[in-house]
């Protein structure tokens, strides 16, 4: 239900909010910390609640990823993704002192021995972080799925590989996507660019989509394409390569209210 609940507030937040400017944490937790991130991060909900009351930034969203234990390759994945974004670039240059903000939002709930403990396991759990800043390029008109489907997020990471990249994504692609939200089998699809990253960051990507399904949805190709499909298709496809692929549910979620 908790789940249901988030994915319907992160999907309702695109009705009145497109950042311009958003940052990744790509996060791996220590071993056996996973409840202690989630501890952590539940304390931070209600600080970026201020903080976006405040107008420091738009949102904030903890995604975490959906990963199969026996699969090798899925064991190398980041175990959460953390999402702020920012109106534009005035916004997110806005001076915080994060602490202060916890002290004042924490004051008549948690001691100052409790809030210390609280504010010092977020440097605890962490084994490593990974920092991408991008900005949107694009994106589909929110179609909020059937009542009763369960929505799926799908975080794709693409190298570019021609010039030609950015208008197949932002002129091909997403008619298709077009057509799938007037299907009812998607939701939501968004383009961003990446602006900057960390050393320790993926150094291929270039860009990210984010893609809201139905859970249910099963690709096909029920209708012959057109010769100008095929074509498009062709080199759309080959304009790009996925380096990042990864399914992923929302855990906490909070957004400007209107």
């Amino acid at each position: 239900m908790k789940k249901q609940i988030l994915s319907v507030l992160f999907i309702l937040s695109f009705q009145i909010s497109l950042s311009q400017l958003v940052s990744y944490e790509v996060i791996w937790v220590k071993d056996g910390m996973d409840e202690s991130y989630q501890e952590v991060e539940e304390f931070w909900s209600k600080i970026k609640e201020q903080a976006i009351a405040d107008d420091s930034q738009d949102f904030w969203i903890v995604f975490k990823l959906e990963k199969d234990p026996e699969n090798a390759d899925h064991k190398m994945k980041p175990d959460y993704i953390v999402m702020n974004g920012f109106k534009d670039s005035i916004q997110r240059s806005k001076s915080v002192n994060w602490q202060e903000l916890a002290k004042k939002v924490y004051k008549k709930e948690l001691s100052k021995k409790k809030f210390e403990a609280k504010w010092t396991m977020g440097s605890q759990v962490r084994k490593e972080t990974r920092n991408f800043l991008v900005e949107r390029l694009d994106n589909s008109v929110w179609s909020p799925l059937s009542e009763g489907k369960e929505a799926r997020f799908l975080f794709n990471g693409f190298k570019a590989l021609n010039d030609d990249y950015e208008s197949f994504e932002m002129k091909y692609f997403k008619e298709n996507h077009n057509k799938q939200i007037d299907a009812g089998s998607r939701a939501w699809w968004e383009f961003n660019k990446v602006l900057s990253r960390s050393e320790n960051a993926n150094q291929e990507v270039t860009h990210f989509t984010m893609d809201v399904i139905d859970a249910d949805y099963q690709w096909s190709n029920d209708n012959e394409p057109s010769f100008t499909d095929q074509m498009m298709s062709k080199y759309g496809v080959a304009s790009r390569e996925r380096v990042i692929g990864d399914r992923m549910s929302v855990l906490f979620a909070q957004f400007q209210q209107n």
